[in-house]
């Protein structure tokens, strides 16, 4: 791995030492020309404590060229409202925490003064799927957390007013229609291979789509750099055997040891 420097292998081993907050992967780009250029794939835990952050800074300053996964939330059906609900709840835990949870490698990675970071999700039309998915993903935490909020209230008022437990019930029922439907995430997920495996349960899509447009993003990126011998790709851990498969089986990358 002539491409990847003493300093860049020590501080992804690091990384690799903390499987709670990080998985590393090593490939090598496909090419007849006998180069060696590397692709390194971050997986993270979006939240994590001070000294997994550091770790993840350490791996991002040894890269000039960066990917992000950046979910797009104006491309996709529901998606700043999608964005809010799954990140306003992580704002809240790191400012109760006052600042021991520390944010995700990818704004670290966005905050760098040197080098390229690209967000690779980024294409000129998102999947159907994808926004299904959305769709799904953001009518199921709505209710999870509209119904937190309710029950939180009823606690707090003095006098219940009958709409409230109304709206409690038929938020009840929608929690017990999502609950029942999860089921189907258990065979959606183990199918994820496969392109249809969203219509098993439409929030595996989040995961499937996005390993693709990443894969392809990833690409993109590679080919808009090419005298840049080795770059890291940063995304959630849950993506890194479907982006892996993409890389491998559609693009001819070749996994190697760190």
């Amino acid at each position: 791995m002539t491409s990847l420097s003493e300093s860049a292998r020590a501080a992804l081993r690091r990384a690799a030492e903390t499987p709670l907050s990080y998985g590393v992967r090593v490939y090598l780009a496909p090419g007849d020309n006998g180069s060696s250029r590397v692709l390194v794939t971050l997986g993270e835990a979006h939240l994590k404590l001070e000294h997994a952050s550091k770790l993840g800074r350490d791996v991002l300053e040894q890269f000039e060229l960066r990917g992000v996964e950046t979910f797009q939330t104006r491309q996709v059906f529901a998606g700043r409202l999608l964005g809010f609900l799954i990140h306003a709840p992580r704002a809240i835990l790191r400012a109760l925490s006052f600042g021991l949870v520390k944010d995700s490698s990818i704004t670290d990675a966005k905050q760098l003064p040197f080098g390229y970071t690209v967000e690779v999700e980024r294409a000129k039309s998102m999947p159907f799927g994808l926004h299904v998915g959305s769709a799904y993903l953001t009518a199921f935490f709505a209710v999870v957390w509209t119904n937190f909020v309710l029950l939180a209230l009823r606690e707090l008022l003095p006098n219940v007013p009958p709409a409230l437990d109304a709206i409690l019930g038929v938020l009840g029922v929608a929690g017990v229609l999502f609950e029942l439907h999860f089921v189907m995430l258990v065979p959606a997920v183990l199918l994820r291979r496969f392109s249809w495996s969203w219509l098993l349960h439409p929030a595996v899509g989040i995961l499937t789509f996005r390993d693709t447009l990443m894969a392809e993003g990833t690409i993109r990126m590679l080919a808009d750099h090419p005298t840049i011998s080795s770059a890291i790709v940063v995304m959630g851990r849950a993506h890194l055997p479907g982006f892996e498969r993409e890389l491998v089986d559609k693009h001819g990358f070749r996994r190697i040891d760190l």
